[in-house]
């Protein structure tokens, strides 16, 4: 499934150059960042990053991330049938990427990285095209659970023009109760570290398993239950445990 737009036809993909004020410098789509150099090129995160799919700020499945579509259609029952196949394809797109990553965690090396590579850069620029097309997908469009595979998509891409535009479509879709806040606290998140400015929620860790810089540290608890994350005490003892089970499989 980790094919590219043109299986969908070509259209013009949301433009890699400017992105309102916090577009990146010299119209990249990159910008420099606090903790560069944890991340690889291409949106290949280190094989042994501690969330599934494979990154450090990927939504875990207790983040409650279903939005108010539910996870099954869109809000009020399932969607027309033009977005249900959209939300399959979401959905195959966020499958394939956690496969290609559990491989890559069982097999490191370059051919894997190179695979898990292509594919994210193919999800992207489907991604890409669906915003130009349609908007953010939210869950009331395509359900929580598709939604929350093209937030996955999003988070992975290494495209900061496209995470700018999707950020501000998110915030706006959160505002008309259209897709969870928890959504918009990881894409706010994710911008802020590429943008090399402290995080809100501390959503985003390197891959030792330590928050990037935080914004307001004592209100950060506070901020994270508002959206439904976990405190961070806990999300870091959550994340041990993963770290830990994924070195006990390599070591087996």
């Amino acid at each position: 499934m980790c094919e590219g737009p043109g299986a969908r036809g070509a259209r013009p993909g949301v433009p890699h150059r400017g992105a309102g004020a916090d577009a990146a410098p010299g119209g990249t789509g990159r910008a420099p960042r606090a903790g560069a150099g944890t991340r690889a090129s291409g949106g290949a995160r280190p094989a042994d990053a501690p969330r599934s799919p494979g990154d450090a700020e990927s939504p875990s499945a207790g983040d409650g991330l279903v939005g108010p579509g539910g996870p099954d259609g869109a809000a009020g029952g399932a969607g027309p049938d033009e977005f249900a196949g959209l939300a399959r394809e979401l959905l195959d797109r966020v499958a394939q990427d956690h496969a290609l990553t559990v491989q890559a965690q069982r097999l490191p090396g370059a051919h894997m990285l190179r695979r898990l590579t292509r594919c994210r850069d193919a999800n992207a620029a489907a991604l890409r095209e669906i915003v130009e097309e349609h908007g953010w997908p939210t869950a009331a469009l395509v359900g929580g659970e598709a939604s929350t595979a093209a937030l996955m998509i999003l988070l992975h891409a290494d495209d900061l023009a496209l995470q700018l535009t999707a950020r501000d479509l998110i915030d706006d879709a959160v505002a008309q109760g259209q897709c969870p806040p928890i959504h918009a606290a990881y894409a706010s998140d994710h911008c802020a570290v590429e943008l090399g400015r402290p995080q809100r929620y501390g959503t985003r860790f390197t891959p030792l398993g330590r928050p990037f810089p935080v914004a307001d540290p004592d209100g950060l608890d506070a901020r994270r239950v508002s959206v439904g994350l976990r405190t961070m005490a806990a999300e870091q003892q959550a994340l041990e445990k993963i770290r830990l089970r994924h070195l006990n499989r390599a070591s087996a």
